[in-house]
């Protein structure tokens, strides 16, 4: 871990927690296809009295794309850890079948502390890899 730049690993720990948090919803947007809206008239659009008309494919592709990149820098700095810390993050934030903790560690049988102390510095390196440190809290 970066001991040379000081930085605030409580800030930092909520800062990898709350984007970690969104990998499920990304996952899901990323996969999700485009199926147009049909409404009473069998228009496949929203009318609209603004005026403005709503792109439905547009805010799919700009949606689609933005997860995809978000899901490619977490995998991208998942992948510089070590395989212990990525199995727990892995198993706490991005698993399709969320557990809690005291599952997870049952499931890769390890001491309730053991697990701990690795999602901790599982959490401090992630926040160094993702994006060359843009998590880490000053």
């Amino acid at each position: 871990m970066m001991e040379l730049i000081p930085y605030n690993k409580e800030q930092t720990k909520r800062n990898v927690e709350a984007e970690l948090k969104e990998y499920r919803r990304n996952a899901r947007l990323a996969d999700e296809r485009f199926i147009p809206n049909v409404t009473a008239t069998y228009s496949f659009e929203m009318k609209s009295f603004t005026g403005k008309r709503p792109e439905p494919v547009e805010n799919y592709v700009t949606r689609h794309v933005d997860a995809v990149t978000y899901l490619t820098h977490v995998a991208a700095a998942m992948n510089k850890l070590n395989a212990y810390k990525r199995q727990i993050l892995w198993a706490k934030y991005c698993d399709r079948r969320e557990r809690n903790d005291k599952q997870i560690y049952m499931d890769l049988h390890i001491p309730e502390r053991t697990y701990y102390r690795g999602l901790d510095a599982a959490i401090q390196e992630f926040a160094e890899a993702y994006e060359n440190g843009r998590l880490l809290a000053e």
